[in-house]
């Protein structure tokens, strides 16, 4: 599991560092990867919430500890791929990926970035629509 947690961040650095901001490509690398995160966690919590029916929180708690949750997972993240140059040693174990390769991982993670805003708005939309909305 580690080795594609790696592998994600490297496809994400590899992308950050073709784009104008190429020297912040870890913390780029480390903000997408916690975006995505953040909708798959946020999902796991829509539907804890509504087939288990857990007491609501009121907004200005929920966005409080979601804020502090999003912060956490962000400098986790940030201090873990920084640390003893941990990215550097990534790059250099995927670095020699074949062609083939490279256009499934892009797709991969493409698929796990993408799929979990996906995932979130399409759970969001279902749970609304078949099962009464968020009492």
């Amino acid at each position: 599991m580690k080795k594609v947690y790696h592998y994600i961040f490297y496809k994400l650095y590899r992308y950050m560092l073709s784009t104008p901001n190429s020297n912040l490509a870890v913390n780029g690398a480390v903000i997408y990867l916690c975006i995505s995160l953040l909708f798959y966690s946020m999902t796991i919590d829509l539907l804890l919430n509504k087939f288990f029916k857990l007491h609501p929180m009121s907004g200005n708690l929920f966005m409080a500890i979601g804020l502090s949750y999003a912060f956490l997972i962000y400098y986790f993240n940030y201090w873990y791929f920084r640390k003893d140059g941990l990215y550097l040693k990534i790059e250099k174990r995927f670095i020699n990926e074949s062609e083939k390769q490279r256009v499934l991982g892009n797709i991969f993670v493409s698929v796990f970035v993408f799929g979990s805003i996906i995932i979130f708005m399409l759970t969001g939309f279902l749970v609304n629509k078949y099962y009464g909305g968020f009492k």
